[in-house]
């Protein structure tokens, strides 16, 4: 009777590791940081690629400057366009923004689709285009961080990818 007891008690511990490391390794969230920016982001899939390029100072025609803090994660790239100063911006994101992108990626016109969303809390958008050229669908994001701060989100053919990111990305940003 003892010998069955304690076959069933290693069994018992054998699965229960089995199944925490299962656990573990299911985890799809990822936490890194470039310049004033913490993200916290769920792809829906394992990723330990994750590459963060050096901050990029830009001063645009009207002399407005901004730094461009770019992550490439997995294939998704997200990034954030930090203004020196606050920007003007209207309270509505806008869908606007979005549709210009993948026309200007070249997405087909037929196949462009874009919504309002809520992104992080603040008001954002997102569309999805076809590009002939590349034979990809393109899903493309923005919202706002701060009153000086954008973010981005770019995913290839991977619409389960960017409704994850969508429902789960976190920014904080340090002043």
């Amino acid at each position: 009777m003892r010998v069955r007891l304690n076959s069933f008690i290693a069994m018992v511990v054998v699965i229960l590791a089995s199944f925490s490391i299962a656990v573990a390794s299911s985890n799809t969230s990822n936490t890194f940081k470039t310049g004033p920016f913490t993200v916290s982001v769920n792809l829906g899939m394992p990723c330990n690629d994750i590459n963060i390029s050096k901050p990029d100072q830009v001063e645009t025609l009207s002399g407005d400057s901004y730094t461009d803090y770019t992550i490439n994660a997995c294939q998704c790239i997200i990034y954030f366009l930090r203004y020196d100063t606050p920007q003007n911006w209207r309270d509505d994101f806008g869908t606007d923004v979005i549709q210009e992108v993948l026309i200007k990626a070249g997405a087909d016109r037929d196949t462009i689709n874009v919504y309002d969303r809520t992104i992080d809390g603040k008001s954002g958008a997102v569309g999805s285009g076809y590009i002939p050229k590349n034979d990809n669908q393109l899903y493309y994001a923005g919202f706002f961080v701060s009153p000086k701060s954008l973010g981005y989100i770019y995913i290839w053919d991977n619409q389960t990818e960017m409704i994850s990111a969508l429902k789960t990305i976190h920014v904080t940003e340090n002043a």
